[in-house]
C-alpha cells in the first residue's frame, strides 16, 4: 500500500511543471498571511484538487477535492499544521480562499 502511496506522490508532484504553479510569498502579504512558512507553491491535481508545498518539501491540500483525494495518502499533511489563527478573531483562522481561487485558475489551463 505504501508503495502505491508514494507513485501517486510522485506523479502528484512531477506533473507539476513551472508553468502549473504559483508562488505566494509571506512578504507579499503581511498580516494577512495564513500559513506559519513563508512561500508556498500552489498547484491543481486530479480534479480541481488545490495543494501547496512548502520549501522544506511536505504537501498540503487546499479544498475540499485535495483534502478528498488524499485524505489515505499518509505522504500529504494536514493543512491545519501550517494554518495560522486569526489574531483579530478568538477561536478563527486567517482565510486562504484566495490561494484556492489562484489554484482553480491553473486547472483550467491543464
Amino acid at each position: 500500500m505504501r508503495k502505491i502511496y508514494f507513485l501517486l506522490l510522485l506523479i502528484l508532484i512531477t506533473s507539476c511543471s513551472s508553468d502549473n504553479t504559483l508562488v505566494f510569498k509571506k512578504i507579499d502579504y503581511g498580516k494577512k498571511w495564513p500559513f506559519s512558512v513563508n512561500e508556498i507553491e500552489v498547484y491543481c491535481s486530479g480534479y480541481q484538487g488545490i495543494y501547496c508545498k512548502t520549501n522544506d518539501g511536505k504537501i498540503y491540500p487546499l479544498n475540499g477535492s485535495a483534502k478528498g483525494e488524499s485524505k489515505d495518502n499518509p505522504s500529504v499533511n494536514r493543512v491545519e499544521e501550517i494554518w495560522l489563527d486569526d489574531p483579530k478573531f478568538e477561536g478563527l483562522k486567517i482565510p486562504y480562499s484566495q490561494f484556492i481561487t489562484e489554484g482553480l485558475k491553473l486547472c483550467e489551463n491543464k
